[in-house]
């Protein structure tokens, strides 16, 4: 029962970020708004029970991170333009395993300046540079559970793909299922940095006395 209440919500996410997304431009600030609503919900948030409370956090989080979702957008769309551009030149020349092998390299970098950045926003006040280092602090601090996490969301993301078998029927709610996956492994980074664990004293009691952990 609680599978079907979560796929509904998320279902509903959908349809505001599909809603979010129709002038094109706003695609990266519907996706930080949809963020806004899967990091509570992923954390079992009372303000996101309800359909109500879903639409009214999503809309704020829209208004909210206007800017930066713009901005966002931009520099995913510029990256990955590039990517595709050098996919043209590396196929127009003749592919080889060291173009292959760079180009690989470039998307993964893409991808680690990207994965992060949008619940990032969707979370904090930072300026735009400091959500994209931090992006990347965080994939390199992270390294496994971003992998596991990104593994999990290209699988996604060829699911979604091969939906345009059926009319892309995976865009009813595929994109919020990937915003979700993605919020599961960030809450728990998120928490992890907002409270840090008290360092374990052993035998330095007044070692560190008057110290405090860094925010």
């Amino acid at each position: 029962m609680d599978i079907i209440k979560k796929l509904l919500r998320l279902f509903w996410i959908n349809i505001l970020w599909i809603i979010g997304c129709i002038p094109v431009i706003t695609i990266g600030v519907s996706t930080c708004a949809a963020y806004a609503v899967t990091l509570r919900l992923a954390d079992d948030d009372d303000e996101v029970s309800s359909f109500g409370g879903i639409a009214r956090r999503f809309f704020k989080a829209y208004k909210q991170d206007l800017l930066q979702g713009i901005l966002i957008l931009i520099f995913t769309a510029v990256t990955f333009g590039l990517g595709g551009y050098f996919i043209y030149l590396a196929w127009d020349s003749g592919l080889n395993i060291i173009k292959i092998g760079l180009l690989a390299g470039y998307f993964l970098v893409v991808l680690i300046f990207n994965f992060y950045s949008y619940p990032l926003i969707a979370r904090y006040s930072n300026s735009f540079a400091n959500t994209l280092r931090n992006s990347v602090a965080l994939f390199a601090q992270y390294a496994n559970s971003s992998l596991k996490t990104l593994g999990i969301v290209i699988a996604e993301l060829v699911i979604l793909y091969l939906t345009r078998y059926a009319f892309f029927a995976g865009f009813v709610i595929l994109p919020a299922v990937i915003f979700y996956t993605v919020s599961l492994t960030v809450k728990d980074i998120f928490l992890r940095l907002e409270n840090p664990a008290p360092v374990e004293e052993e035998n330095t009691e007044s070692e560190n006395e008057g110290d405090e952990p860094s925010e």
